[in-house]
């Protein structure tokens, strides 16, 4: 079992799908599929950009102390503002609903905030698309999470990423 502590930077979330997300007293556990492990990661024995099996990241004593819905800019095809949507902060009955229905969407980052003394602050970008007749819809949301550790394991490499 490969084990990493406090190495967020050296991991890629690009391709990570969410398959669980569980929050408890002890903190916030993920499990996520196509985590990339980059070569400077210290338990890379590949060296080279790969991809791990399944892998669990547990933020020990974690705790969300907020969440918001990203705002974005639309655009028409002259490059003309059509529309600006600001962020929005989730209220604790949304921030309910996104984590009862996280399982299957994309993790696409996760990175060191402004930290306190005593707590590492993440932010955790979600990705949540939705299907329906008229195609598909994407909501991205930041989660910001206080945690004393961040603890990524994984059994195995599956294969390197190709560029």
């Amino acid at each position: 079992m490969f084990v990493t502590k406090n190495e967020t930077e050296h991991f890629s979330y690009e391709d990570c799908v969410i398959r669980e997300f569980e929050v408890s007293e002890d903190g916030i556990a993920l499990t996520v599929e196509a985590l990339i492990i980059e070569p400077k990661n210290s338990q890379n024995t590949n060296f080279t950009r790969s991809y791990a099996d399944l892998s669990k990241i547990l933020l020990e004593g974690g705790k969300i102390r907020k969440a918001v819905r990203e705002g974005c800019k639309r655009y028409d095809a002259d490059d003309k503002l059509l529309e600006e949507i600001p962020d929005e902060d989730l209220t604790k009955e949304e921030l309910e609903k996104l984590l009862a229905t996280i399982s299957g969407q994309y993790l696409y980052d996760l990175k060191e905030a402004k930290a306190s003394e005593n707590a590492k602050s993440l932010v955790l970008g979600i990705e949540m698309t939705t299907e329906d007749l008229t195609g598909v819809d994407a909501e991205s949301y930041q989660i910001l999470v206080e945690c004393r550790d961040v603890i990524i394991t994984w059994e195995r490499y599956l294969n390197r990423v190709q560029q």
